[in-house]
């Protein structure tokens, strides 16, 4: 080995359902992304769907991604932090709107129903005598009702399903998205009520007007409907993961957490 060549300096940047880390190499930096031993998603669909928005600037830049072990190398890119204040504010949901917009006006292959997924949820982990502090029965009494209501009428488009907001960089007066191991076709009202999960009451209206070009209270009411829903599968997916991760993350304690909000729902 070369005495002069230099180590390469790596530094672990966080993650739960992954491990990230910054890379600095010839003054450029790069983040690989490693999925844990427990990630079972569908990195062949997230393959064909980061190929689908390349060249839409709604990711950063994608180098490497290996879509039978989700391992991935993007381009580095420096996001502002996020406060209460900044997330609740006009200039973040105009930017954010600008982005979803791109995405959901895709198409793909993959599809995402989540009233499915909290059903195989709880399907699992009633198989392994899950023990749930919460009335679940209730809980997915109420789910079914909205499924049929929410049905009905389906505003569809190619959704990323996690925007939680280590999902999201703010950078150059654009809004990216990254991690993708979720998306699919389906309602973008799902993407919506996620972000909407920390908006106040005000800035969730003015959510709905920025997109949509008008406000009313249909769309403010399956706004909340689907927050409900956007809760019960964060919620179901923590309890799952509760189970063999290998994470610092009380898993468990942030589903009950939820839960504790929708029981009164």
């Amino acid at each position: 080995m070369d005495k002069k060549s230099k180590k390469i300096p790596i530094t672990k940047i966080g993650g739960l359902n992954n491990s990230n880390y910054l890379i600095e190499l010839q003054d450029e930096k790069y983040v690989l992304r490693i999925p844990s031993s427990d990630n079972t998603n569908n990195f062949y669909s997230e393959h064909d769907i980061l190929s689908l928005i390349k060249h839409y600037s709604i990711s950063p830049e994608i180098l490497y991604h290996n879509k039978d072990n989700g391992i991935l190398l993007s381009k580095y890119m420096e996001s502002s932090k996020f406060n209460l204040e900044f997330y609740n504010s006009t200039t973040f949901i105009n930017t954010l709107v600008n982005t979803l917009k791109k995405l959901h006006n895709l198409e793909c292959t993959t599809y995402f129903n989540p009233f499915n997924e909290i059903y195989n949820n709880i399907s699992f982990l009633n198989s392994v005598n899950f023990i749930f502090n919460h009335d679940i029965n209730l809980l997915i009494t109420k789910l079914k009702d909205l499924e049929i209501k929410l049905c009905n009428k389906i505003h569809y488009g190619l959704c990323h399903n996690d925007l939680n907001t280590s999902n999201i960089l703010s950078a150059n007066n654009f809004i990216y998205l990254i991690d993708f191991e979720f998306s699919g076709m389906g309602d973008i009202f799902f993407d919506l009520a996620t972000i909407s999960w920390f908006l106040k009451d005000e800035i969730q209206d003015y959510l709905i007007k920025k997109y949509f070009g008008y406000f009313d209270i249909e769309l403010k009411e399956k706004l909340k409907d689907y927050l409900y829903v956007v809760k019960l599968w964060n919620a179901t997916w923590s309890y799952k993961k509760s189970i063999d991760s290998k994470s610092d993350y009380d898993y468990r304690l942030g589903g009950n957490m939820i839960l504790d909000d929708l029981i009164n729902y």
